[in-house]
């Protein structure tokens, strides 16, 4: 399985950027094809439709064995990479200790399932203003900004403060060592800087620093780049 010519399509201010950390941390060779967002509406370009019928990042081609496999969802993404290719390494196994499996695949998911959905309405109702036509643009900054105090915000604080309960006096999210379940929280918790600011959630604020430190984080943002998620909500 070692000889599989893995291509990530890779999508500027994405969670596609966490999947390039997670094949430099794995040890494996990739390639990347980079796409870039339209200026105006931030969405993603047709081109990777032909790639996958939805055209959103990531999205992961892998050529083994005479076939190619297309594969998007980060957290599939993920799975299928560490546990094809991973030899062990960022999971924690079936047979070992409960609380620390059971930790690994609840925040393994979680970063793709309950936290994103307040972080994408986020993005949503910022946006919203800025895509109306000029004459509606007053009431729908009004409606946006009423649905963000009433509904958004404080589902961020909850899912935000429950991370950082999690994380008092753990260095990871599960068993004690990097595993998927970091890489994949990485996108939220970055999300948390524009979003809400890091001054309430110190342990999430320095868990975020030490995975940033890590070399294979960083020959990642080499290799793709840095996120700007504060685009989405400027």
């Amino acid at each position: 399985m070692s000889d599989a010519k893995i291509t990530v399509h890779w999508l500027n201010n994405s969670r596609a950027q966490r999947i390039l950390w997670l094949l430099e941390e794995l040890g494996l060779e990739y390639d990347i094809k980079k796409y870039s967002r339209d200026k105006k509406t931030m969405l993603a370009p047709a081109e990777l439709r032909g790639i996958h019928p939805l055209g959103k990042s990531p999205v992961v081609t892998i050529e083994e064995n005479g076939k190619t496999i297309t594969l998007a969802e980060s957290g599939a993404i993920c799975e299928f990479l560490i546990e094809r290719y991973g030899k062990g390494k960022l999971s924690l196994p079936a047979d070992g200790d409960a609380q620390a499996r059971a930790d690994y695949l609840y925040f393994l998911h979680y970063a793709e399932g309950s936290i994103m959905l307040p972080l994408m309405f986020s993005i949503v109702f910022a946006q919203q203003p800025k895509q109306a036509p000029w004459l509606a643009r007053p009431i729908v900054s009004v409606i946006a900004s009423q649905t963000m105090s009433i509904f958004v915000r404080p589902r961020l604080k909850e899912n935000f403060g429950f991370l950082e309960k999690h994380l008092e006096g753990k260095e990871f999210f599960a068993g004690g060592t990097l595993t998927g379940a970091d890489i994949m929280l990485s996108f939220p918790v970055e999300g948390l800087q524009p979003a809400l600011g890091y001054e309430d959630y110190p342990n999430l604020k320095a868990w975020f620093e030490r995975m940033s430190e890590r070399p294979a984080y960083k020959r990642a943002i080499e290799k793709g780049g840095v996120n700007r998620l504060g685009a989405f909500t400027e």
